[in-house]
């Protein structure tokens, strides 16, 4: 599952966080990849939904974007059913992060792996640099023979061709036959209208091609009240990776 959380923003972070929890126990997923998850007063949100949901937490701030709260930071998080062996924050291109959790499956690794690309319209040439560092990162963990997964938001739009390094290397696991998947809706009350990434899917769940997905669906409509929890949906993709 990867998900952008849309940190504190809008007057009810509070409640949007409740039905975060919700939305996340309900789809039952081993893995969680968060972007702009928040970390304030020695408190990360990732600690206190690793908590409700009896999951490891691990969170890696990152330089974008900005809460108006200097006291609050933004960054990734990774939720794992299973334990945690190893967490390493890599800087990509640009200064982007991404987060690393090594997980021990069986005699197996699996390298669960989040980032969030830059979003501006005309960052298309860092966005490519970021995904190029983060595609000679996957292929340097593959030569250990492991697998590795990618969940994130790109800020790109199927097709792009930000997306065409980690596609060399690994592949979408949504399925279009099914629906589009768009992650960033104009249905969404909280999404900025005229905004250039508006119905789009941006957000995306990567894997090793032998790790073939059984199938694809989106999460997060409407459990708080009604409403989203979130400014983009969550992506859900069932992968055989034990």
């Amino acid at each position: 599952m990867t998900w952008n959380v849309w940190g504190r923003f809008g007057d009810r972070w509070l409640q949007r966080q409740r039905a975060i929890i919700d939305t996340v126990r309900g789809q039952r997923p081993d893995f969680v990849a968060l972007q702009e998850t928040w970390r304030s007063d020695g408190q990360a949100q990732t600690g206190l939904l690793g908590f409700e949901l009896g999951m490891a937490s691990a969170f890696a701030p990152s330089r974008m974007p900005q809460d108006p709260d200097p006291d609050v930071h933004l960054g990734l998080g990774i939720l794992s059913r299973f334990p945690l062996r190893k967490v390493e924050q890599h800087t990509l291109s640009t200064g982007t992060v991404a987060l690393r959790a090594e997980i021990r499956l069986g005699t197996d690794s699996l390298h669960f792996i989040t980032s969030c690309l830059d979003w501006e319209e005309d960052h298309q040439q860092e966005r490519l640099a970021q995904a190029s560092s983060l595609a000679a990162l996957v292929s340097d963990l593959r030569a250990g023979g492991d697998d590795v997964i990618v969940a994130g938001d790109l800020n790109a739009p199927p097709g792009g061709p930000e997306l065409e390094p980690l596609l060399a290397v690994l592949e979408d696991c949504w399925q279009p036959q099914m629906h589009d998947g768009v992650t960033y809706s104009s249905r969404n009350p909280y999404l900025g209208k005229g905004e250039w990434l508006e119905d789009h899917r941006i957000d995306y769940i990567l894997a090793d091609g032998d790790l073939a997905p059984i199938g694809s669906r989106l999460a997060g409509f409407d459990e708080d009240h009604g409403r989203p929890p979130s400014d983009h949906y969550a992506v859900v993709t069932d992968v055989p990776v034990a």
